[in-house]
């Protein structure tokens, strides 16, 4: 019985994630902070900053992905103080959910076009920033506009 419950133990122990990761809350649509204080930056999508429009249901839709569920982090490096990580959370691809959905765009700087297709998808759909003029103002080009007022 006492073997059993070791092999049960270590097969349940095997099936979780390896690095498995809980996070408390999201700032915005890709940035949020883990159970254990450390701020991630998701790697290779940029969604509107907090004031654009649908930031805050890009934040929202992060967070109903990764609210008490485990998420496997991918670090590659450091931005700002914050862990640069692709995420995923069942299998699924965070980054590309979000792009998907209209809700980030595909950063190709620093992702090299991964998520294009997803948001060519997200694009021809009219999702999203892409129910606005030409896709909005991109985070980047907003995040310049406010440093130079």
């Amino acid at each position: 019985m006492v073997i059993r419950m070791l092999v049960l133990a270590t097969l349940l122990f095997l099936a979780l994630p390896a690095n498995a990761e809980r996070f408390a809350y999201c700032h915005d649509g890709d940035t949020c902070t883990l159970e254990d204080g450390q701020r991630v930056r998701f790697a290779g999508i940029d969604c509107p900053e907090i004031g654009q429009p649908f930031a805050i249901e890009a934040r929202d839709y992060a967070w109903k992905l990764l609210k008490g569920r485990d998420a496997t982090l991918a670090c590659t490096g450091w931005s700002y103080n914050r862990r640069v990580c692709s995420v995923s959370v069942a299998e699924l691809d965070l980054q590309q959910e979000l792009v998907g959905w209209g809700l980030a765009y595909d950063y190709v700087k620093y992702s090299g076009g991964r998520y294009q297709k997803a948001e060519a998808f997200a694009r021809k759909m009219k999702r999203g920033v892409w129910g606005l003029l030409d896709g909005g103002v991109r985070p980047w080009d907003y995040r310049t506009q406010k440093r130079k007022r």
